[in-house]
């Protein structure tokens, strides 16, 4: 475990109710983490290189978003699988850095997009492979979240999802709805973007964007995301052919409606968690590496939503339409 802030010490103990027991961490900071937070008899490594010699099976890359390019890399070197937080970089240099090994079949890498593990989302997949949408007309995706309330622990003007030197603003470090975007609807032709540093945060990365964009597969997609609303939104609308689509993250609801019937609905039950996403995803790539099939979200797809990113980061500086 590379990184052990709130989603490392999140994965750490995942492993741990997995059944995977012989755990290391590698943390930098000088002091030592909690101990409430870790399994017990874990290794704690101060240097990456250090632990790379032990030749770990897996390695999860949980580190500021600004290091996981780097950590990556030396990890694809031990030929160890990996699984890597999202987004896998912050600069466009990694799809170069990264190329020769889309085709290695040495190591399995899964990029932790989990919301591609949610119910709703699978449900509405299952619903597009069953042309009970038809043709997708339109999309609208609407996320905000109060970033302070994120981790009240700590000063979030110190967290990499303020800072643009470690990667963070809410288009990375919300990248979630561009994933599945790409996943559902196809990757997009060109981007218009407009945001930026727009609220009364104290960061230096965009805590506002106002993405536009048309799939290859001919869909158009709007997505509004921030770092300021409370209580936090998160919902998906789709106008098609034959029916319109909800999806509604806090509520727990996805509806399939035609002419205002409801045709179809899954609803998570109160019990249901968010971690049982990061736990179905692990769960899914543990069983997975002894297999032939690839992960569920490739290093390539992390790649490919990757430069949309990007392009919409570039679009909100420029001002212009960016082709990808």
């Amino acid at each position: 475990m590379v990184g052990l802030g709130s989603i490392g010490a999140r994965h750490l103990n995942n492993l741990h109710t997995l059944g995977v027991h012989e755990l290391g961490v590698v943390r930098t900071r000088n002091h030592p983490p909690p101990k409430e937070i870790i399994p017990k008899n874990i290794t704690v490594f101060q240097d990456l290189d250090l632990a790379l010699t032990q030749k770990f099976d897996l390695v999860v890359v949980a580190n500021p978003t600004s290091f996981h390019l780097e950590t990556l890399i030396k990890a694809l070197k031990t030929g160890a699988h990996i699984y890597v937080e999202k987004p896998i970089a912050h600069e466009e240099q990694s799809v170069y850095e990264l190329a020769p090994y889309l085709t290695s079949h040495v190591s399995k890498v899964l990029v932790g997009c989990q919301l591609r593990m949610h119910p709703g989302l699978q449900k509405i997949n299952e619903w597009i492979n069953q042309d009970k949408l038809g043709k997708v007309y339109s999309v609208q995706v609407d996320l905000g979240e109060y970033l302070p309330d994120w981790h009240p622990w700590e000063d979030y003007r110190q967290s990499y999802a303020a800072r643009a030197d470690q990667g963070g603003g809410v288009v990375l470090t919300l990248i979630h709805e561009l994933d599945y975007l790409h996943w559902l609807f196809g990757k997009p032709k060109a981007i218009y973007a407009i945001g930026g540093h727009r609220t009364s945060l104290e960061l230096t990365a965009e805590d506002m964007a106002l993405i536009t964009f048309e799939t290859v597969q001919g869909v158009c997609v709007q997505l509004r995301m921030d770092y300021w609303r409370k209580p936090p939104v998160r919902h998906m609308n789709i106008v098609a052919e034959k029916s319109i689509v909800d999806w509604d993250y806090p509520t727990r609801l996805t509806t399939l409606k035609q002419n205002g019937q409801i045709l179809d609905q899954i609803e998570l039950p109160p019990a249901w968690d968010r971690n049982d996403l990061f736990l179905s995803m692990m769960r899914e790539f543990l069983e997975g590496l002894s297999r032939e099939s690839l992960p569920r979200v490739t290093l390539q797809d992390g790649i490919d939503v990757l430069q949309t990113a990007l392009a919409a980061k570039k679009s909100i500086r420029t001002h212009q339409v960016v082709t990808l």
